[in-house]
């Protein structure tokens, strides 16, 4: 199966692999990343200006240890309706975890239920601020935003996280304050300090996108 699930005259969808980046750093050649693997087969995602000029035509990145689907503008009018879509928080991405159950952290109390939210607001955490923590307390976030994921669980130590904004490392994070740390996540799993590797892969995929089109027809793709 290639890199690009997905494409039409004004969006393609992706599918990353664990270990790339989504976009390179700021500049940095973008060699290695999804970005520049859709780009040899769609190069008209170049000419979109982005949020950032390195990003050009992505729309929302995944970490690099998560894989998944992520969706890319190829014209610039794609572009602005899409972010906007985003910024209204229409924009759904739903992600497959398998999780470990471990103890709940304090400061949140994960209901019985088979389905359920966690909101918090965010702060940086750590040397070099490699890690993120929830925080219900705004004075102490990074920004005055609430972010929200929403959980199902389907049996089996799997979750299905859906969210629309997302903040670096959300879901790890969430869940793990959750009680519930993905397998195979070296910063906020069971054992923090390893590294992932093929052994040890992080089990997060994002598998599902969905938003509305233009004319508000809904517009789902999934790769299950």
């Amino acid at each position: 199966m290639g890199t690009i699930l997905h494409s039409c005259a004004d969006f393609i969808i992706a599918d990353k692999p664990h270990g790339i980046p989504t976009v390179p750093l700021k500049n940095r050649d973008m060699e290695g990343t999804l970005l520049a693997l859709v780009a040899a087969e769609c190069p008209d995602i170049l000419s979109v200006e982005g949020r950032n000029p390195w990003e050009y035509g992505t729309l929302h990145r995944l970490d690099t240890a998560t894989s998944g689907l992520v969706v890319f503008a190829r014209t610039q009018e794609a572009y602005a309706y899409l972010s906007d879509i985003q910024e209204k928080d229409l924009m759904e991405k739903t992600y497959r975890a398998v999780v470990a159950r471990g103890d709940r952290l304090r400061g949140f109390d994960r209901p019985d239920s088979k389905t359920f939210t966690i909101t918090s607001y965010f702060r940086s955490y750590g040397p070099k601020s490699r890690e993120v923590r929830p925080t219900q307390d705004i004075r102490r976030a990074d920004t005055p935003v609430l972010y929200t994921t929403r959980v199902a669980d389907c049996g089996d130590n799997i979750m299905h996280c859906t969210i629309t904004r997302g903040f670096r490392h959300q879901i790890r994070a969430h869940l793990a304050w959750a009680g519930l740390p993905i397998v195979g996540d070296p910063i906020y799993g069971n054992n923090p300090g390893t590294t992932t590797t093929s052994a040890c892969t992080l089990e997060l995929d994002c598998f599902r996108v969905s938003f509305p089109l233009p004319d508000n027809t809904p517009f789902r793709f999934s790769k299950r």
